[in-house]
């Protein structure tokens, strides 16, 4: 296992928790489409009261357990890697060692090519 500086950490860190504010980003956009259409009519505000729940029962909550409460960002900041949310070129070089192993593992774990 290698171990990380201070500079390391702190890029991970900043690299997670943009990862962390794209997807909230991209959650919150799907909200503001309900809210469009209630808006425009199209549902009720009962309907969109359920859709805010829904968002801040299911999306939020899991991404704020993965991205604060585990407080690891290596596994963040794989993750995003894996799923297009951030490119490697965006990643310092020295922290790519840190992070190829994982991002193999989430890639595979994606395309469900592990055996247990």
């Amino acid at each position: 296992m290698l171990n990380m500086t201070k500079k390391q950490k702190k890029h991970l860190r900043e690299l997670a928790s943009r990862c962390y504010e794209i997807e909230m980003s991209e959650a919150l956009d799907e909200l503001n489409q309900d809210f469009k259409k209630w808006k425009n009519g199209e549902i009720t505000v009962w309907d969109l009261d359920e859709k805010i729940h829904q968002h801040h029962d299911g999306v939020a909550r899991d991404l704020y357990k993965f991205y604060e409460m585990s407080r690891n960002s290596k596994n963040a900041v794989a993750c995003g890697v894996s799923n297009g949310i951030i490119k490697m070129e965006d990643i310092q070089k020295d922290c790519h060692p840190l992070l190829e192993q994982l991002i193999e593992c989430y890639d595979e774990t994606k395309n469900g090519s592990t055996t247990i």
